[in-house]
């Protein structure tokens, strides 16, 4: 006979597991791939409380199915919540504490009643876990290695203590708790902005580790005629559940946004963000008195690069002619990529009369460095056009329109090579950079 109050739960999960199989296929991330393994074991535990079967062999296996399905969910979310790829980096000592702590939990179901293999599983754990600890140490702060450590060895020092009054039944829920507590923790620590998502699946994971220590502290010192029933103990981990999926919704609306305002080659800033920026870069000038600039770049020759050597190397060098060009700018100004090959420099707040000349002697020192690209160097040189406010102009239209024609024209001074390299060359010599000013 079936348990139909466990019904709603296995159907809900069962649409978890294929939402984010459905999300895996369309975004291969750790993440989602451990998030996938925690539904499909929460389904799993579902599927074996529906079959209600709790006499004989066959009760103690499901019931063995049940639990240890909830051990695997609490530690896939774990992996999930966590910031390091702890299961790549140290698969062997995290298989072997998951293994030690599984089986503390089927000894338990099976009524072992000796101590002695409940304190090899207990130390086994420690171990292990000490010893991962340990070998991720470098890729964290002393803070952090130290509370890892503390919150590490809690779970087997409490199930330890646990053994000599024969008292190992609670250790499973213990596990449990500490299982779903650790994640609620890493996955605060994962996110820098707590947006309402992340808020909605740590509250669920506190909750869903609260709910074996509260319910033990009203059964036995405040209500021991109540219960908790099966329900109450699974709506936190509906909750963990909406607030995962919302987080995932946060952060693909961010991304859908991030694309729109910035280039995909570069990820630089694109025409559209760079006209909100000049526009609040020109009302803060306005408004402090202050000057500021607009410096358009040109990098002579990528067209022949291109052709000479194809659109993928192309790619890579205007990827490190970005980074070269963003590592001698500010953070408080912009750079964006407005073509093809074609960069626009916001300068705000300049204090220097001669700033905006310093920064363009810079992009000039930078862009007459070679840019190894795979087996290459490739060398390219830049047209500046530069247009100062409020000497050049006072509107955005004014001020890139004065750029845009000093460039041109820095182009049209500029000296050629009375020959072109050959395509067997691993360098492109293309003329110095030149500078238009008003």
């Amino acid at each position: 006979m079936l348990h139909y109050s466990v019904l709603p739960y296995f159907i809900a999960f069962a649409a978890l597991v294929f939402v984010f199989r459905s999300m895996l296929r369309h975004r291969a991330e750790r993440h989602l791939g451990s998030w996938l393994l925690g539904w499909t074991f929460l389904f799993l535990h579902f599927a074996a409380q529906l079959l209600n079967v709790s006499d004989g062999v066959w009760g103690m296996g499901i019931a063995t199915v049940s639990l240890l399905s909830l051990d695997l969910a609490g530690i896939a979310f774990i992996r999930a919540a966590s910031r390091f790829d702890l299961l790549v980096a140290q698969s062997t000592l995290l298989t072997i504490w998951a293994t030690a702590l599984m089986a503390y939990s089927t000894l338990t179901i099976w009524g072992v009643e000796r101590a002695l293999p409940y304190y090899v599983t207990v130390a086994v754990m420690a171990a292990s876990i000490t010893a991962l600890n340990y070998r991720v140490r470098a890729r964290r702060s002393a803070r952090d290695n130290i509370f890892s450590c503390m919150i590490g060895l809690a779970l087997p020092v409490l199930l330890a203590g646990l053994i000599p009054g024969n008292q190992m039944g609670y250790g499973i829920n213990a596990t449990i708790s500490w299982l779903y507590l650790v994640a609620g923790i890493r996955y605060w620590q994962r996110f820098e902005q707590k947006s309402t998502g992340v808020l909605t699946a740590v509250l669920g994971f506190v909750v869903a580790a609260a709910t074996f220590p509260v319910g033990l502290l009203i059964e036995q010192m405040y209500l021991p005629h109540l219960k908790l029933d099966a329900a109450v103990r699974n709506i936190p981990k509906l909750i963990i559940a909406v607030g995962v999926l919302l987080t995932f919704l946060e952060e693909e609306i961010e991304r859908t946004e991030h694309m729109a305002l910035h280039d995909v080659l570069t990820g630089l800033p694109n025409r559209r963000l760079l006209e909100d920026r000049l526009e609040n870069m020109l009302e803060r000038a306005e408004r402090n008195q202050v000057r500021a600039a607009v410096l358009m770049v040109d990098l002579n020759g990528f067209k022949q690069i291109n052709d000479m050597y194809g659109h993928a190397v192309g790619d890579e060098f205007l990827r490190e002619a970005a980074l070269r060009l963003g590592s001698v700018v500010r953070k408080a100004d912009t750079l964006a990529r407005t073509g093809g090959d074609e960069f626009t420099v916001l300068v705000s707040d300049i204090a220097q009369p001669n700033g905006a000349e310093i920064l363009v002697q810079k992009l000039q020192q930078v862009l007459d460095q070679p840019i190894p690209v795979r087996d290459l160097k490739l060398l390219v040189s830049g047209s500046i056009g530069v247009a100062l406010y409020p000497d050049d102009g006072k509107t955005a239209n004014e001020l890139r329109a004065i750029a845009d024609a000093n460039m041109y024209q820095a182009k049209r001074d500029a000296k050629t090579l009375s020959t072109s390299p050959s395509a067997g060359s691993s360098s492109v010599v293309l003329p110095s950079a030149k500078t238009r000013w008003v």
